[in-house]
Order: structure tokens, then C-alpha cells, then sequence
């Protein structure tokens, strides 16, 4: 009876071929969800340093590389002093962007400046012509209060001289006419 039963269950099982490629298909599902999951590739990991005192008590800095093994040691000191040296990358672009801004800030300045020395000499420029204006008119007005007063002067030298001549003459037509008579 045993044997009828084994020869049963033999006959219901399924074919040993068919079972192991039911098994592959299974895998890879597994595979393909696992792989869906996982992000594409991993990021190496970091080569890292921890800190540890040697046997006089200094502390040290143990350099490891990715796998975690022991790659150089430094003195805490030296290394500490390299890294504040060194400027992180938002370090740099924080102290770039303060140097645009100061340098924008600058230029605007300057700018300014220009355009208010500018303002500055057009004023200056334009109150030099009037007072040049005003002096020149002073100037043409006291010239033409000069020559009107020399003018003036000339007239009264040469009319006082005419009066002189003629007075001269008078006097000389005296004279003549006094001798004249003397003589007759």
C-alpha cells in the first residue's frame, strides 16, 4: 500500500524541469523588484579620519581611505592647522558672492561719485562763464567810462587850445595893429 500511495503522489507532482524554471522566473522577479529599489549606483564612501592620543599623549589624526583601513597618521595639530587653511566650496562661494557684492557696491559708489563730480564741474563751469560774463561786461563798461572821459579831456584840451590859439591870435592881431599905429 505504501508503494501505491509514493506512486500517487509521483503522478500528481509536477515534472523536476518544470519546477526549477518556475524557480528562475521567481528569482528574477526577486531580482527586478530588488533592483527597482535600490538607487542605480552607490556613492563610494568618504575616506575619513578619527582622532586618537599617542602613547606621550599627543593627539592624532588617523587618515583612513574608503574600506577603513589605516592610511597615514597625522599630528591633530598640523592637520587642524591645514584644514582651517583650506576653504570649504560654500566657504569660497559665500566669500565670492561677498566680494561681487562689495566690489558692485563699490562701483556704484564710484559711479556716484563720477556723476556728482560731474554735476559738480558743469556747475562750476557754468559759474565761471557768468562771473567771465559779468567781468567782461564790467570791464567793457569801465573802458567805455575811460574812453569817454579821455574823449572828454581831449575835447577840453583841444577846445582850450582853440580858445588859446584864437586868444593868441587876437593878441597878436593887437599887437600888429598897437606897432601899426605907433609907426604912422
Amino acid at each position: 500500500m505504501a508503494t501505491k500511495k509514493k506512486a500517487a503522489k509521483k503522478a500528481t507532482r509536477k515534472p523536476a524541469k518544470k519546477k526549477a524554471a518556475k524557480k528562475k522566473v521567481a528569482k528574477k522577479k526577486v531580482a527586478a523588484k530588488s533592483a527597482a529599489r535600490k538607487p542605480a549606483r552607490k556613492a563610494a564612501k568618504k575616506a575619513r579620519r578619527t582622532t586618537h592620543r599617542s602613547a606621550s599623549g599627543k593627539k592624532l589624526y588617523a587618515k583612513r581611505d574608503a574600506k577603513g583601513r589605516f592610511k597615514d597618521i597625522q599630528t591633530y595639530a598640523r592637520a587642524h592647522a591645514a584644514d582651517l587653511r583650506k576653504k570649504s566650496k560654500a566657504e569660497a562661494d559665500k566669500a565670492g558672492k561677498t566680494v561681487k557684492k562689495a566690489a558692485k557696491k563699490a562701483a556704484g559708489k564710484a559711479t556716484k561719485a563720477v556723476k556728482k563730480g560731474a554735476a559738480q564741474t558743469r556747475k562750476g563751469v557754468s559759474a565761471a562763464r557768468r562771473s567771465a560774463k559779468t567781468a567782461i561786461r564790467k570791464t567793457a563798461v569801465s573802458v567805455r567810462k575811460a574812453t569817454t572821459k579821455v574823449e572828454r579831456m581831449a575835447e577840453k584840451a583841444v577846445s582850450g587850445t582853440a580858445t588859446a590859439v584864437t586868444s593868441a591870435a587876437k593878441a597878436v592881431d593887437e599887437a600888429v595893429t598897437q606897432a601899426g599905429s605907433k609907426l604912422d
